[in-house]
């Protein structure tokens, strides 16, 4: 067709709707085939162009915007199949495995192009990602030398092109696996295009792979000097891309994996102060997703996109980060006299003293009273009398011992007997002088000076009266002060600014919705959503953890009870425990993560009866 005056004028026709034409013959293979009758041969080449046009500037828009190198991918491989008209293609990525050597951390093992994408329209086969793991990888090396003899490894090795225009007539590599899978699938490789993918620092990243371009008339002919220049057009913003991208995905896997170090760093002195972090940032996440996934009530349009869940999930791996500079002694603080050491040891030898001077002094007694020709009923009365203080002595240290260990509530009969303990006292022949410096008692002289030393120290005295637990408030407000480092210390970062807000998440996990929490006291809205979800989580897993050095396992009706208790108050979301609750999450956590016998039953509706109020919504 030549007479462009029997023919519609081609500009009016695309100007009328020219996305919607477009779109139409994008996808289809040879769907301008539909126009061949209509068009003049100029017409079609104009439709032509615009239609490759069309697909270069889809698949530039999307190497800008995607930020999943898996899409990144597809998208290349249609784009390159559709404007050469290729039956089939293949992308390979260079996969580099480094050596695990400590000496020399970037010494690389081996080099292999692994399958990422693989196309073929004849077949009706299209895999991706995962789907095309079972493929073998293609070794860069073999023995040592370069693998020249596979056209995708040869290519990947030099940067040449190859083109074929039918590979069973080609000599130089080896096709055997081409042949193979043609016989096992009865498909006929004829023509192929192989083109390396570089990147903007013309490095080599992996391979593109074409196969049999399909002509006008249904045949297979190679390809030409314009299909290359039109390929390449794709695959350098596409390398381009997927290196872009996984510089940001190393960077973001770089500090995930330093944040996690910090937190293994923590769990290097105190393991379960890392074992609270890593259960809290995966129990955050899951109640997070099942916030995002409900459908109804008050968090019914709360949906959380994949970058929101990551810095959910990295603010929970964040939020003790504080506890880095809390001293030990008190983060996992066993008994109330521990400071490094259990110092009741050394009331153990205290007692052993006071326990020897009972026995001179009734030693003392008994000789005088021999030499006064006391009987032998008097003498053996005086060793009685001594062996039942040293029975009390004994029975004394038991019990204290006991309210080392700390509880719930002490009972008055064990403050009783350290008030009374405190009056007594021991003979010394030393006289110590010891401060308290960074929370931890020092010995900062002492001399010779015979005297009664009292047998608890102000400072023991002080630590055993601890009525609640093993913690004095000035530890207790020690151990809170983490909550405002972590809060002071992710506000210096420079974070990205989808991430601004990860320090408010991360630091506000102790604050309450009633504003009795710490350490800036928010209050009802000013409380984040994300916050709201990590301070459940936080408190929940403290409550049932097993493994705390201080406190035996608490069974989940229990935990339930005191977060139903913080609900009613008003200090923790209502909403949030509801999820946490009807989705099923604090059961899946316990079943994962508790004893057996900690899991009990809890009545979810009764709960909701009991404890629920809804609470006020959140701002953000």
């Amino acid at each position: 067709m030549t007479d462009t005056q029997n023919h519609p004028d081609l500009d009016s026709i695309l100007a009328s709707d020219l996305r919607a034409f477009v779109n139409n013959i994008l996808h289809q293979k040879g769907g301008i085939d539909h126009f061949r009758e209509l068009l003049s041969d100029d017409q079609l080449s104009k439709l032509e162009s615009r239609r490759k046009l069309e697909l270069v500037t889809r698949a530039g828009v999307i190497f800008t915007r995607e930020r999943n190198i898996s899409n990144i991918l597809e998208t290349t491989l249609n784009t390159a199949r559709n404007l050469t008209n290729s039956d089939g293609g293949t992308i390979y990525i260079l996969e580099e495995i480094f050596a695990d050597n400590p000496i020399d951390p970037g010494e690389i093992a081996s080099r292999n192009l692994k399958f990422v994408a693989l196309q073929n329209e004849t077949m009706g086969t299209s895999l991706k990602g995962d789907d095309i793991d079972i493929m073998p990888a293609v070794p860069l090396e073999i023995d040592g030398k370069p693998n020249l003899n596979n056209v995708s490894s040869y290519c990947a090795i030099t940067g040449e092109m190859l083109n074929f225009d039918d590979v069973y007539h080609a000599d130089g590599f080896d096709f055997t696996g081409t042949s193979s899978y043609d016989e096992a699938n009865n498909y006929r490789s004829q023509s192929m295009l192989v083109i390396p993918l570089e990147d903007h620092e013309n490095r080599i990243i992996g391979v593109l792979q074409l196969i049999n371009r399909r002509l006008p008339d249904g045949e297979i002919g190679g390809f030409t000097a314009e299909d290359i220049e039109l390929v390449q057009s794709v695959s350098f913003p596409a390398a381009a891309s997927i290196t872009q991208q996984r510089l940001i995905d190393e960077q973001a896997n770089l500090f995930n994996s330093f944040v996690t170090m910090l937190a293994q760093g923590l769990g290097e002195k105190s393991p379960h102060t890392y074992n609270h972090i890593r259960r809290v940032a995966a129990l955050g996440e899951a109640i997070s997703t099942s916030v995002s996934d409900w459908d109804e009530g008050l968090y019914a349009d709360v949906k959380y996109s994949e970058e929101e869940m990551a810095e959910i999930r990295l603010a929970g791996w964040m939020h003790d980060i504080g506890k880095i500079t809390t001293p030990e002694h008190i983060v996992s603080k066993q008994v109330k006299l521990q400071v490094v050491m259990d110092r009741f040891e050394l009331l153990v030898e205290r007692f052993n003293s006071k326990m020897k001077d009972h026995k001179i002094e009734m030693l003392e007694k008994q000789l005088a009273a021999a030499k006064a020709g006391a009987s032998d009923e008097e003498i053996s009365a005086l060793q009685t009398d001594c062996e039942e203080k040293l029975s009390q002595l004994a029975a004394q240290l038991d019990a204290l011992f006991a309210t080392n260990r700390g509880s719930e509530e002490m009972p008055a009969e064990q403050i009783e007997l350290i008030e009374e303990l405190a009056k007594q006292s021991v003979e010394s022949f030393y006289k110590s002088e010891v401060v308290i410096d960074h929370g931890f008692p020092l010995l900062k002289s002492f001399t010779a000076d015979s005297h009664q030393a009292p047998l608890l120290s102000d400072w023991e005295k002080e630590h055993l009266l601890i009525s609640r637990g093993t913690l004095t408030e000035d530890e207790r407000n020690q151990i809170k002060l983490h909550a405002d480092r972590s809060w002071r210390w992710l506000m210096e970062l420079p974070f990205p600014r989808d991430q601004k807000r990860l320090p408010l998440y991360a630091g506000a996990h102790h604050e309450h919705l009633d504003g009795s929490g710490y350490p800036n006291g928010i209050k009802g809205e000013a409380m984040p959503m994300q916050a709201r979800i990590l301070a459940i989580a936080d408190i929940y897993e403290a409550l049932v953890a097993n493994d705390r050095p201080y406190k035996d396992p608490m069974p989940l009706s229990q935990a339930m009870d005191i977060l139903g208790d913080m609900v009613k108050r008003g200090a923790l979301d209502g909403e949030v425990m509801r999820i946490f609750l009807q989705s099923g999450d604090y059961l899946n956590y316990a079943r994962e993560f508790l004893d057996p016998e900690q899991i009990d039953d809890v009545d979810i509706d009764a709960w909701m009866a009991t404890y629920y109020v809804e609470p006020e919504k959140p701002r953000n």
